[in-house]
C-alpha cells in the first residue's frame, strides 16, 4: 500500500509558542497562576485521560502558599510536593478531566510533547515532534483566541536552523513583525507599523517579508 504525502514526510522537532496562557492547560493551572507567592517555571510532565490527568510542575517561592488552593479545589484529586536542593520545588498533580488542547490538537494528532514546556508571562514554549502537516493540523485544532507561532524548526537548544537561510535584515524585518502581532489573529500591527519601527518603506517591508516567508517555508516543508 503506497503511504500518504503526510506519512512520506520527514518528521521534525518543532518549537512553538502558544498565548495566552489560560484556559491552555487545565481550570487548575489558572488557579496556581494566580497565586502570588509562586511562579510556575515549566511543566515536566503531562498526560491526559479522559476521566483523570497528571501533570507535574517545576516551582520557585515559597510552596505553603499552594496549600489552600489545592485543598480548596475539587478537581484536584491528589498532589504532592518534590522538593530539590535548588530552591525550586516540583509539584506533581492528578486532577479531574482531559487536558484538552494537549489531548485534543497535538495527542490526538499523533503529535509528541518532548518537556519540559516552559510557562513564560505570555504562554507556553513547548517542543513538538511530527510531521509539517501534523503540525498544521494540531495549529488549526487550537481554541480561538489562542495564538500559535513557529519559533523554530528544532529545539530550544539548536542552533534556530529555521531562521539561518534568512538575511540579517529579513531576520530583523520578520523578527519586528513577530513582535508587533503581525502573526496573531487578528493581526495587531500593519506593514506600516513596522516600517516606522525600522525607519524603511512599506514596500520594502512587504518584499522583505515575501522573501523571508518564502524561504521559511521552503526549510519548513523541504
Amino acid at each position: 500500500m503506497e503511504r500518504s504525502t503526510d506519512e512520506r514526510a520527514h518528521v521534525r522537532q518543532f518549537t512553538l509558542s502558544l498565548r495566552p496562557g489560560e484556559g491552555l492547560v487545565h481550570p487548575v493551572d489558572d488557579a496556581l497562576a494566580a497565586v502570588p507567592a509562586v511562579g510556575r517555571e515549566s511543566l515536566s510532565h503531562v498526560q491526559s485521560n479522559t476521566e483523570t490527568s497528571a501533570l507535574c510542575y517545576r516551582f520557585e517561592g515559597d510552596e505553603i502558599a499552594l496549600a489552600d488552593v489545592l485543598e480548596e479545589r475539587s478537581d484536584v484529586l491528589a498532589h504532592d510536593v518534590i522538593h530539590d536542593d535548588g530552591g525550586a520545588f516540583g509539584l506533581y498533580l492528578r486532577v479531574e478531566g482531559e487536558l484538552a488542547v494537549f489531548e485534543r490538537c497535538f495527542f490526538e494528532q499523533g503529535v509528541l510533547v518532548d518537556p519540559p514546556i516552559a510557562i513564560t508571562d505570555r504562554g507556553l514554549r513547548l517542543q513538538v515532534i511530527g510531521t509539517p502537516a501534523m503540525i498544521k493540523r494540531a495549529m488549526e485544532r487550537l481554541p480561538s483566541g489562542v495564538a500559535c507561532s513557529v519559533d523554530r524548526l528544532g529545539g530550544a537548544e539548536s542552533d534556530g536552523l529555521l531562521v539561518a537561510a534568512l538575511t540579517d535584515r529579513q531576520r530583523e524585518v520578520i523578527e519586528t513583525a513577530f513582535d508587533l502581532g503581525y502573526y496573531e489573529i487578528p493581526r495587531r500591527t500593519t506593514h506600516a507599523d513596522i516600517a516606522t519601527v525600522l525607519d524603511l518603506s512599506g514596500s520594502t517591508i512587504d518584499e522583505h517579508l515575501r522573501k523571508a516567508e518564502a524561504k521559511l517555508m521552503e526549510q519548513l516543508l523541504s
